[in-house]
């Protein structure tokens, strides 16, 4: 199964280059691709494009990132969304965390969020419901987000360092 999704990947990304990148993430950043593997698409765009593209991968991940989370920020504002309106099961216990986890930190909870793998995005919702601005949300999401990206530059260079020694 993965082996078609990595070979189409290869193929969109010997095509497009870094354009493929800037899409996937800003699907990862709006929710919509949560299951596009844009870790491991991060990487292996560099180790394919070579060390002269790192610098132009890492923007479109953190300007594709970034999109994506306004785009959701905005649709949140533009509708007036409350919390208590998003369907599904809300546990008793962790009911209202990120609220809180947000009226208590504030923006930097934001790019803190950004900078973890499993948690990024998980307070644009909660932001989108404050009287944040959009220009602070979205510096706090940059800085998060460029963290997160330097770390995958940091892997990608190691495990390219790794396939030259052998």
């Amino acid at each position: 199964m993965y082996e078609a999704a990595v070979a189409t990947g290869a193929a969109l990304l010997a095509t497009y280059g870094p354009a493929v990148l800037l899409v996937a993430f800003v699907l990862e950043g709006a929710f919509v691709g949560k299951l596009i593997p844009t870790r491991a698409l991060f990487i292996g765009a560099v180790l394919a494009l070579g060390s002269d593209a790192v610098a132009t991968v890492f923007v479109a991940a953190v300007v594709g990132a970034t999109i994506g989370q306004l785009v959701v920020f905005w649709l949140v504002r533009r509708t007036e969304l409350d919390i208590e309106d998003i369907p599904g099961p809300i546990d008793p216990a962790t009911d209202g965390r990120l609220e809180r986890w947000f009226d208590r930190w504030g923006l930097p909870a934001v790019a803190l969020s950004n900078s973890v793998p499993v948690a990024r995005g998980s307070l644009v919702v909660p932001a989108a419901m404050t009287d944040t601005g959009t220009l602070r949300f979205s510096s706090a999401a940059v800085v998060g987000t460029s963290t997160y990206a330097g770390a995958l530059v940091a892997l990608a260079v190691g495990v390219d360092a790794l396939l030259v020694a052998f």
